[in-house]
Formats: C-alpha cells, sequence, structure tokens
C-alpha cells in the first residue's frame, strides 16, 4: 500500500518555515516552484515524505495506527488544507481508494 497524494502541493503551500523548511516569504516552502511542484522531490526532508514519517514515528511509539489508518489520517488532513486554500475539489483523493 502506497499513500495517494494528488501532488496539489496543499502541504507544500503552508510548509514554509516549519519542519525546518525555508520560507518563501509567503509560508510556502521555498522549493515549490512556478508549477507547483517540489523543486527537489528526490531529496526532499523526511517530513516531506508520509511513508518515512509514518515508519519514524511508529518507531517513537507516537502512534499505534496501522499503515492505512495512518494514510486516511494523512488523507483527510490534505482535504483540510485543500478546503483552507480553496483549491480545486478534483484535487481530494478518495478515501475509499485505500480499500481497494
Amino acid at each position: 500500500m502506497e499513500f495517494k497524494c494528488s501532488s496539489c502541493g496543499a502541504c507544500c503551500l503552508v510548509a514554509g518555515g516549519k519542519f525546518g523548511l525555508r520560507n518563501r516569504g509567503d509560508g510556502g516552502c521555498s522549493f515549490l516552484n512556478n508549477k507547483n511542484q517540489c523543486s527537489i522531490y528526490e531529496f526532499r526532508p523526511n517530513i516531506c515524505r508520509v511513508d518515512k514519517m509514518y515508519n519514524i514515528r511508529k518507531k517513537n511509539n507516537e502512534h499505534n495506527l496501522s499503515k492505512k489508518q495512518y494514510y486516511i489520517k494523512n488523507t483527510m488532513a490534505c482535504h483540510k488544507l485543500i478546503d483552507f486554500l480553496k483549491l480545486d475539489k478534483s484535487y481530494k483523493i478518495p478515501i475509499k481508494e485505500y480499500n481497494k
């Protein structure tokens, strides 16, 4: 199972200055380019990798969620950011996608 990402950039648009990421001046991560893509995707930090953070937090006993539950929780957070930023609703990954 993999985390399903629509590449909407919502998380990047609010991550600047948080988690050790640089702020480009508007609250967005400085690595988000003008095409709404991560310019360092292959080398992005762990905080930007849902799979990696699941394993780190599980190892540190920060949650007792299954991978599926963790992905659903993160997807629901994505939905909230999409709404907050007034992005196109088509970016929302249906939760039922994790039941396939």
